[in-house]
């Protein structure tokens, strides 16, 4: 479960919301609450529309790297084993 949520500034995250799954340094607006650098932490837009869950590391440019969309997806060992095991079969063929 997410700690901390990343506000996303106004008129940012364009290339997240064309399909980019990337969130970089400069379209951070603010980020509430507590965190580790590794941890998940739930995107929202300026005005609190979802954007996904991914990884906090704010010792990167990309700040953010999303690994889901979707606002009820829980991010768990079931859900990162399935991520890899569909990268895998995906590579095989």
């Amino acid at each position: 479960m997410e700690k901390a949520i990343v506000k996303v500034k106004k008129g940012e995250a364009r290339s997240l919301k064309a399909g980019g799954l990337w969130i970089y340094d400069n379209e951070i607006d603010r980020i509430e609450g507590e965190f580790e650098n590794g941890d998940m932490v739930f995107v929202e837009d300026f005005d609190g529309y979802p954007l996904g869950h991914g990884f906090i590391n704010t010792k990167s440019k990309i700040t953010v790297r999303i690994m889901s969309r979707k606002k009820d997806t829980v991010i768990d060992d079931a859900f990162i084993e399935m991520r890899v095991r569909n990268a895998w079969e995906y590579r095989k063929t």
